[in-house]
C-alpha cells in the first residue's frame, strides 16, 4: 500500500486527529502544535464558507505547519451538513491535489469510488467511514463494513458507532483486534464509548479523535487530558502497534 506507507512508513504508530472548521484557524493549529498533534482533519461540511479559495488558504495554513492534511465533507446521513453529492464531489476533486488523505463515507454509494480512484491516482490515501450515532450494530455487519471498504479500495476502515453499553465497548475492540492487519480506525462515541479514545490503539486503531475547544462527537476527549491519559498508559505518538 504505497499511499498508506507515505503518511505511517513501515511501522504503523498511533496517530492524534483534531477536527477543525474555519473559524479560529491559527489559534486552533498553534495548540495543535504544543500537543503533538499529527492529523487535521478539515470538517469542510462545516465551514461556513465553501468557496474554493477560502478552503485552499486553510488547507494551506495546515501544511505550512506540518501537519497531515485530512479532508472531508461528511455526509447529511453521518452527521455532516446537508450538500448534495455532486458538490461533494466538485470540493473533493478541487483539493485532491493539495491534501494527503480524503475520509470518504462507505454509505456515499454514488461517489465513493469515484473518490477512491481518483485519490489513489494522485498517490493520496483514502480513508472510507461509517457512523452510526445510535447504536453499535452486530458483529457480522461491523465486518462486512471492514470487508466491503477494502473491496472498495479503502486503505483505511474507520468505524465509529454509539455504545449503549461496556459490551459494546468490548466486541468493537474484539473485532478490531482480528482485523488489526487491515489498517483500522475504531471509535466507540458516547459516554460510555470515552474509553475507547484512549484504549482502541492497544487493540489495533490507527488514529484517536480529539478536539480543540469545539467537540464534533459526543465522547470526545479534549486534546490535552488525552494526551495525558495517552501517556499514562503508555501509549504514546510513535507507539508500534504490532
Amino acid at each position: 500500500m504505497i499511499k498508506f506507507k507515505k503518511l505511517y512508513g513501515e511501522k504503523k504508530v498511533v496517530k492524534i486527529a483534531v477536527p477543525i472548521i474555519d473559524e479560529n484557524v491559527e489559534n486552533t493549529l498553534s495548540i495543535a502544535l504544543l500537543e503533538n498533534v499529527d492529523i487535521i482533519e478539515l470538517r469542510i461540511d462545516q465551514f461556513k464558507s465553501k468557496d474554493l479559495a477560502h478552503i485552499l488558504g486553510i488547507i494551506k495554513k495546515v501544511k505550512e505547519k506540518g501537519f497531515i492534511a485530512l479532508a472531508t465533507v461528511r455526509s447529511k446521513l453521518e452527521g455532516g451538513a446537508d450538500i448534495p453529492d455532486e458538490e461533494r464531489l466538485k470540493i473533493f476533486s478541487s483539493i485532491a491535489d493539495y491534501v494527503d488523505m480524503v475520509d470518504i463515507e462507505y454509505t456515499s454509494f454514488r461517489i465513493n469510488k469515484e473518490i477512491v480512484d481518483l485519490y489513489h491516482s494522485k498517490g493520496k490515501a483514502v480513508i472510507m467511514s461509517y457512523h452510526d450515532f445510535e447504536k453499535t450494530p452486530s458483529d457480522d455487519y461491523i465486518q462486512s463494513i471492514i470487508d466491503e471498504s477494502k473491496t472498495l479500495g479503502a486503505d483505511i476502515v474507520k468505524y465509529a458507532f454509539k455504545a449503549n453499553s461496556f459490551q459494546d465497548v468490548a466486541r468493537v475492540m474484539c473485532i478490531t483486534h482480528r482485523n488489526r492487519e487491515k489498517n483500522l480506525v475504531a471509535i466507540l462515541m458516547g459516554e460510555i464509548g470515552k474509553v475507547s479514545r484512549v484504549v482502541a490503539p492497544v487493540f489495533g486503531s490507527l488514529i484517536t479523535y480529539t478536539f480543540i475547544g469545539q467537540s464534533f462527537a459526543p465522547g470526545q476527549i479534549e486534546v490535552q487530558k488525552l494526551n495525558e491519559l495517552l501517556e499514562f498508559f503508555n501509549i504514546q505518538k510513535g507507539w508500534k502497534l504490532d
